[in-house]
């Protein structure tokens, strides 16, 4: 099924702390969007600590605990433009401050009957010690491809880095348009607080509210006739200034 124009879903319910040990999309999928688009707001969600998109930044990668993922499908290339506002009243026990960061990638996480992937998997932690260097805090790449594997030994999960965009002015609101093909996508949502993680030994529940607005790109016909509109616009007030 399509999301209809302009659907907005508000979910009441937050998942307690245990439920971000493993990956999954629970009350966090956009759905399916044709050429028509549309836009979904999914409210009431948290993510534990300030940190967890800033820390996928280095060496030793990011524990993919410290996120959110979200999804969505595309039928057809679009313009997708993802936005997140900090929330302090996500849910009873969420708290203000949230700095958000998010990267968006080609591809999904295991979904059910299938095991939930997570960074201390065997075929997770098999995997990322192949890759030598430094010993590995966990799966998650802010701006590169990363893999991540469930307890039954599935194939690992590969997510296909396509964007990302991060709470530069530290208001705690962040936003990103991208244009992307047809397929499955998903979102991880996290902090760009990356010294909190040595302040928050307890990592507090930070809430959020997250909004996807989807877009058809516009016929190469389109731009042409665009295009040329505004060379006509151009040449009429070269005309009126007497240039």
């Amino acid at each position: 099924m399509v999301r209809p124009h302009f659907l907005t879903l508000a979910l009441a319910s937050a998942l307690p702390l245990g439920a971000h040990a493993h990956i999954g999309y629970g009350g966090r999928d956009f759905g399916r969007f044709d050429a028509a688009g549309g836009i979904v707001t999914i409210a009431n969600q948290t993510v534990s600590g300030n940190y967890g998109w800033a820390d996928g930044l280095d060496a030793d990668f990011g524990d993919s605990h410290r996120l959110r993922a979200f999804r969505f499908s595309l039928t057809t290339t679009a313009t997708v433009t993802f936005s997140v506002a900090a929330n302090a009243d996500a849910t009873a026990t969420s708290v203000g401050g949230f700095l958000p960061g998010f990267s968006i990638y080609q591809g999904l996480a295991h979904l059910a009957p299938l095991g939930a992937d997570h960074d201390g998997a065997d075929a997770t932690v098999a995997y990322l010690e192949s890759l030598g260097g430094a010993p590995k805090e966990g799966a998650f790449r802010a701006l590169n491809d990363w893999k991540i594997g469930n307890d039954a030994g599935d194939p690992l999960s590969v997510f296909s880095f396509r964007g990302y965009a991060a709470d530069s002015d530290l208001d705690g609101f962040v936003t990103g348009t991208f244009e992307l093909g047809a397929g499955d996508y998903s979102i991880f949502v996290g902090g760009v607080n990356y010294i909190a993680q040595l302040e928050e030994p307890t990592r507090p529940l930070y809430g959020m509210t997250a909004t996807l607005a989807v877009a058809a790109v516009p016929e190469p016909e389109t731009h042409a006739l665009l295009l040329s509109g505004l060379g006509l616009i151009g040449i009429a007030a070269r005309r009126r200034s007497g240039c």
